[in-house]
């Protein structure tokens, strides 16, 4: 029937949606990306969305948490797709994806990676070598061409030759090789090089800090998207079970007993969820997002913080909005 919802299964997506005589809407779940973290069930102003628990075998992660979106409380808001840290939420209308049906009014996480060229050694790829879900790409930018001169002198050269050539350096290639026309026994070599290239992927990028920490010269900034701390009481884990590891996405649960990487955790809450035991607690203090105005992100905001750390965001927020005025 027109206009009724329904859901369809096809491959790795869950596709739930809605046919009406002027617009179709469509939210589509991607098994395979989905963490089962949780935040798109906290956010759903229906309650449309539960969670299919994981499949644990011999401590050991089978199949993740999977979220479960109900056709019959669907509103088709897209607030879902807007939450999800890993992109495995689609909104569609008419066939396009689109945003949240309130725009801005519900607004996106910030995440941003911010690279400085300057402080990039152009030999080191340790930030495309670390970063867990592929999202950062090391090249040479093929429009910021550079010429690299190198002077090979004799290993008798005198104070006053290598004085001469260092001052011809300075000034660029067509000095050197003039200077070199009056001493055959040196060789000047040029050398075309590109400056380095960093791209991140947006769509990828889940703001763990990995590129962050790595970089030897603290040529990137990674910002997002929260402040918190995540605890595990390993008097609780059961022998051998390392299902929080398994599914952590930023790589940030190790050892024996577990312990969290504080600095590459993202706060997604994908290991709570997972935990048989409920051994972890996921603490956050602050969101990073662009403002919003709705109620139901305001609602969001209160399920994602709690109410203490939620009365301080809203407290932050009315001062700043104050100073404006002001």
């Amino acid at each position: 029937m027109r206009g009724e919802p329904v859901k369809i299964i096809r491959g790795n997506e869950s596709i739930v949606k809605r046919e009406m005589y002027f617009r179709k809407h469509e939210v589509i779940v991607n098994s395979k990306i989905c963490r089962g973290c949780g935040t798109c069930i906290k956010v759903c102003p229906e309650e449309a969305i539960s969670l299919k628990p994981a499949v644990i075998e011999d401590g050991r992660l089978k199949k993740s948490a999977l979220a479960i979106i109900d056709e019959k409380k669907c509103t088709f808001c897209g607030v879902c797709s807007e939450v999800c840290y890993f992109n495995a939420i689609t909104f569609k209308i008419d066939g396009e994806v689109s945003r949240n049906v309130l725009g801005d009014d519900f607004p996106r996480f910030i995440r941003r990676v911010e690279w400085n060229a300057v402080l990039c050694d152009p030999i080191c790829n340790l930030c495309e070598m670390s970063c867990p879900t592929k999202a950062i790409e090391l090249g040479e930018d093929k429009d910021r061409q550079y010429g690299v001169v190198t002077i090979d002198l004799p290993e008798d050269a005198s104070r006053t030759l290598i004085n001469r050539f260092s001052d011809a350096l300075k000034k660029g290639y067509d000095e050197c090789m003039k200077l070199a026309k009056e001493y055959p026994s040196v060789k000047v070599n040029k050398l075309d090089k590109y400056r380095r290239f960093f791209y991140y992927d947006k769509e990828k990028c889940i703001a763990c800090g990995w590129c962050q920490g790595v970089c030897p010269n603290g040529a990137i900034i990674k910002e997002g998207i929260y402040i918190g701390t995540v605890s595990i009481k390993n008097e609780l884990c059961p022998e051998n079970c390392r299902v929080c590891m398994d599914v952590c996405p930023c790589k940030a649960i190790y050892g024996s007993p577990l312990r969290v990487d504080q600095s590459y955790c993202m706060l997604c809450g994908a290991c709570k969820e997972s935990c048989p035991e409920d051994a972890i607690t996921i603490k956050r203090d602050k969101i990073f997002a662009e403002d919003g105005h709705s109620g139901t992100w305001i609602f969001a905001v209160r399920k994602l913080l709690g109410d203490k750390m939620y009365a301080n965001e809203l407290y932050e927020k009315s001062i700043i909005n104050l100073k404006k005025i002001m």
